[in-house]
């Protein structure tokens, strides 16, 4: 007789559930593997779900953070239920491992039955499973909470989870689980690659730039495309509503686009569709592609208060250009020909992926030359909206526009005088802006936004593209006089999988991450981080090498278990037949098989006599049958 879930309510989830996993044919004492084996590896459903695990990874972990020393985890799932990310306690994530709670396994209801990841998903709704709740008796050593990350575009794109011992309490747990999954729904609107019209909005001004605002993204043609929950709220619409501007507010249509050319950043106040009114600001993400026929201009809103000053980013201290030649010969031969022009008034442009380490070698640059003393000065023009880089990079006066700071901003360019000004993602500054930026670095002097006396600035340009700027000018997206000002020296930076001193990359991100411990790097830990490609290079490196420092808590030797699971993956992939390791994998299959064994399935057990984890003994249990199996 199957046992039944802690619940009388016939209409709750738990009791939705069960009677799903007994028509699927599933029982409470089944064993892995359930249902059909996923199609897809993690690495597939990584890459499929990139945006959504660069835009949660940070957020789980601070998630993290706000439960440790809980015997807890947090986990990331995609809408099929496959584990993404995990980060936990380590006696916790060591328990949760037993049961395949980690990156890779798939926690659907026809995989696993019961569990809060999987009926989350079925539920469309946050979802706790406690204990016995769950359908799978191996899994009732668990309490989970679970929540949907909705899609910009509606439905569902992944399961945000917290799983642990019961230490945390429910209302705790739901209350962080759901703030969380807003802040990454949010960011994944603002970074919508549609749409022509980002708003953001409250019905108090001082709201605005916090949590607690509503985000809309509406093509030209005013469809809402995308909205958080909090807009949803305010408007009153539906998550699966999809309906014209003009059904959300009363402002015309043109008229707000006219204002977010004009002065997007303006606050100003709207009335929606069903009589409130609200304060927003508005950002253009594409130029129009048709002309403005405007209606009545909106009503202003009050400016927020001015921000207290930013001071101007110091030097500090850090590598130099020699600090970072660590023996491959493409780092040697950049930072020899880098090195030749620090004295000199020559542009330096530095190419190469992703996370290859461009901004360091920047500073290193800066640091290495006669400018060290004077400001360092790096501003990434990817990552600030269109409508402010030209007041970022010039600065501005009083008076300059509604919603300035009173007294005025001096500008990155000024505040570099007499150092660097670094110019990150250069290939994503606008066009028109170009054109000014060109006027400056030929002239050196700077006019404010607002008008004010031309100002004579003295620097040293450096600039970074993760995209080839000749390509770019090639197809008209940068001007080709702006190219060649700046391309004084281009250097290329190597990516992380192509670099000969990795062994020694590894032990100085080493010594950073763990300073003034001598930790040990286990021969197969080191094996692992060689093979894998290491798509986000330097910076993805380090990340795992920091989760590793975490993991291995006072312990002096950092194991391959240690690692970030995807790591691990790699490394426990079989070995193709024939090679010449493939005898070597049997025999240690054997080996751990026999052990088991011996002491009558008692993985501990087994574990102590080979000398290795309970966690690494499962992986290589997973890894192929027993040899004549």
């Amino acid at each position: 007789m199957e046992p039944k879930p802690s619940t009388a309510d016939a209409a709750d989830p738990i009791e939705r559930s069960w009677r799903r996993c007994a028509d699927l044919g599933l029982t409470p004492d089944a064993h892995l593997p359930l249902g059909n084996t996923p199609r897809c590896t993690l690495a597939d459903r990584l890459e499929a779900n990139a945006r959504l695990v660069a835009f949660a990874q940070p957020v789980i972990e601070n998630l993290h953070q706000q439960i440790a020393r809980s015997s807890s985890m947090v986990l990331l799932a995609d809408d099929a239920g496959m584990v993404l990310r995990s980060v936990g306690d380590p006696d916790f994530v060591d328990r949760a491992t037993q049961v395949a709670l980690s990156p890779g396994a798939v926690w659907s209801e026809e995989h696993m039955g019961t569990n809060a990841i999987g009926t989350a998903i079925q539920e469309r709704r946050t979802v706790a499973v406690y204990g016995d709740q769950h359908y799978l008796r191996r899994n009732q050593f668990l309490t989970c909470i679970s929540t949907p990350i909705r899609a910009p575009c509606g439905g569902l794109v992944g399961i945000l989870d917290i799983s642990s011992d019961a230490r945390v309490t429910h209302s705790h747990a739901q209350a962080l689980l759901q703030t969380t999954a807003e802040i990454i729904e949010n960011r994944l609107i603002e970074t919508l690659p549609q749409g022509t019209l980002l708003m953001r909005f409250h019905s108090h001004l001082e709201a605005l730039g916090t949590p607690l605002e509503g985000i809309a993204v509406f093509g030209e043609d005013g469809t809402l495309l995308a909205s958080n929950r909090r807009a949803q709220q305010m408007l009153q619409r539906t998550e699966h509503a999809s309906p014209t501007y003009r059904a959300c507010f009363a402002t015309a249509w043109n008229a707000l686009l006219d204002h977010g050319r004009r002065r997007g950043d303006q606050p100003l106040s709207l009335r929606t569709a069903h009589g409130a009114t609200v304060v927003a600001t508005l950002t253009l993400r594409q130029p129009l592609r048709h002309p403005l026929h405007t209606g009545p201009e909106p009503t202003v809103a009050p400016p927020p208060p001015p921000k207290a000053p930013e001071a101007a980013p110091a030097s500090g201290t850090g590598p130099e250009l020699e600090d970072l030649d660590l023996g491959d010969k493409a780092m040697h031969d950049a930072i020899r020909r880098a090195r030749r022009i620090t004295a000199h008034d020559i542009p330096l442009l530095i190419q190469g992926e992703t996370g290859t380490g461009k901004e360091v070698f920047a500073q290193a640059f800066h640091r290495s030359g006669p400018r060290r003393a004077a400001p360092f000065v790096a501003v990434n023009c990817a990552a600030i909206p269109v409508t402010l880089i030209e007041a970022e990079l010039f600065g501005y006066v009083d008076g300059a526009y509604t919603g300035a700071r009173r007294q005025g901003a001096p500008g990155k360019l000024r505040e570099a005088h007499g150092g660097t000004l670094f110019l990150d993602e250069i290939g994503d500054m606008p066009l028109a802006l170009q054109a000014v930026l060109l006027r400056v670095l030929e002239t050196r002097r700077v006019t404010p936004l607002g008008g004010g006396p031309e100002e004579a600035v003295d620097i040293a340009l450096v600039c970074a593209s993760h995209r080839s700027l000749k390509d770019l000018t090639s197809h008209g997206l940068f001007r080709s006089d702006l190219f060649f000002r700046l391309s004084g020296m281009t250097l290329s930076l190597p990516p992380l999988r192509e670099r000969s001193d990795f062994d020694r990359l590894v032990a100085r991100l080493l010594t950073e991450e763990a300073p003034g411990r001598r930790l040990e790097l286990a021969p197969d830990a080191l094996r692992a981080l060689r093979r894998h490609p290491w798509p986000g290079n330097l910076r993805q490196l380090r990340n795992a090498l920091r989760l590793a420092v975490a993991l291995v808590g006072e312990e002096e030797r950092l194991e391959l278990e240690h690692l970030p699971a995807d790591l691990l993956e790699d490394e426990a992939s079989p070995i193709p037949e024939g090679s010449a390791g493939n005898s070597l994998r049997a025999t240690e299959i054997r080996l751990v098989h026999e052990a088991v064994g011996r002491h009558g399935g008692n993985i501990s057990a087994a574990a102590r006599e080979l000398g290795i984890t309970r966690t690494t003994l499962y992986r290589k249990l997973r890894g192929a049958p027993p040899s004549g199996s």
